[in-house]
């Protein structure tokens, strides 16, 4: 009976550890998220490579709303959401790529931190950012 107390309490104690780390991301976070998603679905002119399989922004950023749902509870910060959640498949660890027009592809997590930085500049020097909404 005692090594059964003391495993519970083990499991618990690991239960209570985990969720007290546990973030979710601020409002200002959610809107940085927003930002860089709405700034991705304006870039018709690429593609988004998942697990070697092509497909259009608007179906990776489709995807990339799925996982933002699945994982915002979990992400401190947009650096976050594109590092652990929107650079690489879930699945397969596989990086993600992205292909732009008469450019070589290149890993999606160093275009997503540069896209985020581009409309966090363009915040910053007055001009208005990407049109945002909570994305559930």
């Amino acid at each position: 009976m005692a090594g059964y107390n003391f495993l519970f309490f083990c499991v618990l104690s690991m239960g209570l550890l985990l969720a007290s780390s546990a973030q979710a991301l601020s409002p200002q976070e959610e809107e940085r998220v927003a930002g860089l998603l709405t700034a991705l679905e304006k870039r018709t002119d690429m593609a988004f490579i998942r697990n070697g399989v092509t497909s259009s922004v608007s179906d990776a950023v489709a995807h990339l709303k799925l996982k933002l749902g699945n994982t915002r509870d979990y992400l401190g910060t947009a650096e976050e959401f594109i590092d652990k959640a929107a650079s690489s498949s879930s699945l397969s660890g596989k990086p993600y790529m992205v292909q732009q027009p008469g450019k070589p592809s290149e890993p999606a997590n160093k275009f997503l931190h540069e896209l985020l930085k581009q409309i966090s500049v363009g915040h910053l020097k007055g001009r208005p950012r990407e049109s945002v909404r909570q994305i559930k």
